[in-house]
């Protein structure tokens, strides 16, 4: 099925980059490998670049530039925007501004990757083409008038070759192995580094529960916070823009609140944006009991059409009862379900 829409045309560099790279890197690694061995210089730079650049993202990218989740002093942002542009996703100043329109316009033609075009649109389909608002920038004007984001935004290119050339062949000599190094904790590591922050704008709207709101693809899946930082928790992301905290509970895997908690600590963030507990609490209350109550519209309606058809039918006197002892559960399925919302985020 044609998923085209009018004026969109292919950016062959960027297909080149993203999907080229990753097929030649599954013929050069295991030959690399094989002749070579992995060491752990490989495997070290590589994870911790990986860390680096992908909490750049979320912490930087997404919920400081964004969604301004906090304020961050010029060392934090300095930061964020170096490796950020490590991460080789754009300037922030672009990222930030598609981000925004998907708030916005959230799956509807207006959304950049919007989830109703199908996984590959959303996951990488939308960098492939000049789609729906490529080169529209005006709603950052916050971001225009940082001079660090501006800095970013215009030698953008100079940074991503600085970071991701220039920390693997430092480490990769001393340690001899400057071709390994760029290899794993550059190319790759590139890799690696787009394709989960990409499971956000895909995955993130396929697959999980929505406890905090149904208005929009949105889901939390817990299993993509451990390769996304904490980002996984997208349902709450969705209804609650402006909080930090993509996992709002303590238990939540959200190392990107860690991080900028920790970043607060040291007086390196402040003001914190914290979505207020009686607030998430009616939110996940009333959508608790609007599911439950649209599930007893329509067994209601089944017991209307059945009791229209043939009112003694076995049928319709077992779903009569099922209907009246199901009320009773869910009635006190409801006040279980607010009492446990006040244990869980007030203790």
């Amino acid at each position: 099925m044609d998923n085209s829409r009018p004026g969109e045309r292919l950016l062959w560099g960027n297909v080149a980059f993203l999907v080229g790279v990753p097929i030649a890197l599954m013929v050069i690694l295991p030959l690399y490998i094989i002749e070579n061995g992995l060491s752990a210089a490989n495997v070290i730079a590589f994870v911790g670049l990986w860390w680096l650049t992908g909490l750049s993202i979320t912490a930087g990218y997404h919920r400081l530039f964004s969604h301004r989740a906090y304020k961050g002093r010029w060392p934090t942002r300095l930061f964020f925007a170096v490796f950020g542009a490590a991460a080789c996703q754009n300037s922030a100043i672009t990222w930030c501004a598609a981000h925004r329109y998907h708030h916005r316009d959230v799956d509807t033609d207006g959304d950049p990757y919007n989830a109703k075009r199908g996984f590959a649109w959303s996951h990488i389909g939308w960098i492939l083409v000049q789609g729906p608002r490529h080169d529209q920038l005006d709603n950052v004007p916050d971001l225009w008038d940082d001079p660090i984001c501006r800095w970013q935004h215009q030698h953008y290119w100079k940074i991503v070759l600085a970071v991701n050339l220039g920390i693997p062949l430092l480490i990769g000599a001393l340690v001899g192995d400057p071709v390994g190094l760029v290899l794993f904790a550059g190319i790759a590591r590139i890799v690696v580094v787009q394709h989960t922050t990409f499971c956000i704008n895909s995955l993130a709207h396929m697959f999980g529960s929505q406890p905090w709101s149904d208005a929009n693809t949105a889901r939390d899946s817990w299993w993509l916070s451990f390769l996304t930082f904490g980002e996984g928790y997208h349902n709450y992301h969705h209804a609650f823009q402006r909080d930090y905290r993509n996992g709002p509970i303590w238990y939540n895997f959200d190392p990107t609140k860690w991080v900028i908690w920790l970043l607060s600590c040291v007086g390196l963030a402040k003001e914190l944006t914290r979505t207020p507990h009686d607030v998430v609490i009616r939110r996940a209350y009333e959508e608790e009991v609007a599911r439950i109550s649209a599930w007893r519209s329509g067994m209601s309606e089944r017991m209307e059409q059945l009791a229209e058809i043939a009112p003694m039918n076995p049928d319709y006197r077992r779903l009569k009862e099922k209907i009246e002892s199901h009320s009773l559960i869910f009635n006190k399925a409801i006040i279980i379900t607010g009492a446990i919302l006040l244990a869980v985020f007030i203790f």
